[in-house]
């Protein structure tokens, strides 16, 4: 495990893709943080952090691929110290009529389009429409954070509503 400088936040990613770790590992040393970063290969629902044992839990674009959202939120709860802050950012979809119609549109239409243009790969972005469609609501979320004990959950709006950050706390 990483020791903290006086002062130094102490950072843990993980990830349960290796090639997403390796990338990662390219950041982190990029960028001279070896000494404060570790990476370590791991399943959401199963955090290798002891209870109670972080400050903060941190998910960007990544919970809409968990299988089980109750156990990864669960266990996101586990490791975190009474107090401790959830934050997660998530696509959605905008709730307003006409925003949603072409928020639809550009996912399924435009985005896989683009995504094969710049990454020159057939299924690039072809996955990210079906994992968008297939993940709760916002509400449902919420839900799911209120169910496993997280107090002063809300879902915040961004970008006309195409993506949500969620923000919770372990009160016990």
């Amino acid at each position: 495990m990483i020791r903290a400088t006086p002062g130094a936040a102490c950072v843990v990613g993980v990830d349960f893709a290796a090639a997403m770790l390796g990338v990662a590992r390219g950041k982190v040393r990029g960028a001279g943080l070896d000494s404060r970063v570790a990476l370590v290969r791991g399943d959401a629902t199963r955090i290798p952090c002891p209870d109670g044992s972080v400050d903060a839990v941190t998910v960007a674009f990544g919970i809409r691929n968990v299988n089980d959202v109750h156990a990864a939120a669960r266990d996101m709860r586990r490791v975190l110290r009474s107090g401790g802050r959830l934050a997660i950012l998530e696509f959605a979809i905008p709730t307003t009529p006409i925003v949603g119609r072409l928020y639809l549109w550009y996912l399924h239409r435009m985005l896989p389009l683009i995504g094969r243009a710049v990454s020159r790969s057939r299924e690039a972005y072809g996955y990210l429409p079906a994992s968008i469609d297939a993940f709760a609501s916002p509400d449902e979320l919420v839900r799911i954070l209120r169910d496993t004990g997280f107090d002063g959950v809300s879902a915040i709006p961004m970008t006309i509503g195409s993506v949500c950050l969620y923000v919770a706390r372990r009160a016990d």
